[in-house]
């Protein structure tokens, strides 16, 4: 197939040839009308397939060496989605509202390729802006490429293929998710779930059996990858059918905070890291309220454990709210500082979680309770599973032999064995005695 007069211009047939290859092989081409180019007639080796070349009103001629550019700077392993979603991302002064209104304008992201921005300046506000995504191929993404490739992450972009299926419907969806891990997390059911970085042994405790219990029900649990509750949330998860996702503030190959490093490992292997932020981008503050929306976007409710007055995990129930999501809160003690915002929340309208099973009822009706799909009694961790492993093989313990087997304080102790018989785990006998239920 003969190239367009855009390439005959060009004296050196070798040049010339290399630069129509790199027309077939993307969407650069604009300038063609829908034709279907074979790129294996141009004789450049490790282009395979057909591309179809889409049509773009008005047309927009590329300078060839600016097109050779491109396609040997950006190769082939990343999709072309992909790309022009990372290019876009770097367009200046433009805000995701901005593009996303601008992509329906046009009616989708090939057709804002070659683009009159005259049609996108009422939308991007800018005319710079509006030339930049009609012209995304000329916009440098080789660092963050580089980046990518160094290391090992994947690119996801909400235009096709893996993506968070309810953050792709918000109005300021990222154009592009970095990612570590498995993407299959993404297509299940998702819930956040949130809290206090200082949290109170009581918090960890309440969000170790809720995130355990919903994701031994096939709930993806997402957090925040923080102290205290996003990392009890982590931990209880990952490995389960549901697993976990990890929202991070920093790049994904970035372990933060460092004492998670060994909870970032696991869940790179065993489940999903994102993050909006390229490779060996450091944690920064202002990264985190931003995360936040994230967590808030691609979950189907938000359940926040503990929480002060100011807490960030309040903002993260706000966006939830923003975005029609059901917003959940544990009640805790009324002179506890920590569960202030909970309580908040739960005056203001929030849903109240005393386990998973609210959250399943509420969100996944159909799914059924927590009782009838995790087998093995509940998910026993810390202290809770130090007394039931010391009561193996007994009929029965009183409070003071088990306080002295396990080394727990007595006050300590019969807060959990309380919590074991509400849990169905204990049966209290007469005399105070304690044993396992069969």
């Amino acid at each position: 197939m003969r190239a367009p007069n855009l390439i005959s211009r060009e004296t050196d047939g070798s040049l010339a040839r290399e630069a129509q290859a790199a027309v077939a092989a993307s969407v650069a081409t604009s300038a063609i009308r829908s034709h279907v180019v074979n790129p294996r007639a141009t004789g450049l080796p490790g282009v395979r397939g057909r591309w179809r070349i889409p049509p773009a009103d008005p047309p927009v001629f590329y300078p060839v060496r600016a097109i050779l550019r491109m396609f040997l700077e950006w190769g082939m392993p990343i999709s072309e989605e992909a790309r022009v979603a990372l290019a876009w991302s770097k367009v200046p002064g433009l805000s995701l509202r901005r593009f996303w209104k601008a992509h329906e304008s046009v009616g989708g992201w090939r057709a804002l390729i070659g683009a009159d921005p005259a049609r996108l300046v009422d939308s991007t506000r800018s005319l710079s802006a509006a030339r930049s995504l009609a012209r995304p191929f000329e916009i440098d993404i080789s660092e963050e490429l580089a980046a990518v490739e160094r290391a090992g992450v994947a690119l996801l972009q909400p235009f096709d293929g893996p993506y968070p299926a309810l953050l792709r419907e918000t109005p300021d969806a990222p154009l592009v998710l970095y990612s570590r891990g498995d993407v299959e997390r993404l297509s299940l059911p998702a819930v956040g779930i949130v809290g206090a970085r200082a949290a109170t042994r009581y918090g960890r405790e309440v969000c170790t059996e809720l995130a355990g219990d919903l994701s031994l029900s096939g709930v993806c649990v997402v957090s925040g990858m923080a102290r205290g509750i996003d990392a009890a949330a982590h931990t209880a998860s990952v490995g389960n059918p549901g697993g976990t996702i990890a929202v991070l503030g920093s790049g994904v190959d970035v372990p933060y905070p460092k004492e998670n490093a060994d909870l970032w490992k696991r869940i790179g292997e065993d489940g999903l890291l994102l993050s909006e932020h390229p490779p060996g981008t450091p944690p920064v503050a202002s990264h985190f309220p931003v995360r936040n929306r994230v967590i808030a976007g691609m979950a189907a409710g938000v359940v926040v454990v503990e929480a002060a007055e100011r807490s960030g995990s309040l903002i993260t129930a706000r966006l939830a709210n923003d975005l029609g999501r059901d917003v959940f809160a544990v009640p805790g003690s009324v002179r506890s500082e920590a569960s202030k915002g909970c309580h908040a929340l739960l005056r203001d309208g929030a849903i109240l979680c005393r386990g998973a099973e609210d959250v399943l009822t509420e969100l996944f009706p159909s799914v059924g309770g927590v009782s009838s799909r995790v087998s093995g009694g509940p998910a026993l961790e810390g202290e809770a599973a130090r007394i039931v492993a010391a009561m193996a093989g007994d009929e029965a313990w009183d409070a003071d032999d088990l306080a002295e087997a396990t080394r727990i304080p007595i006050g300590a102790l019969l807060a959990v064995l309380f919590d074991l018989e509400a849990r169905g785990v204990l049966r209290c006998l007469p005399g105070g005695l304690y044993s396992v239920v069969a």
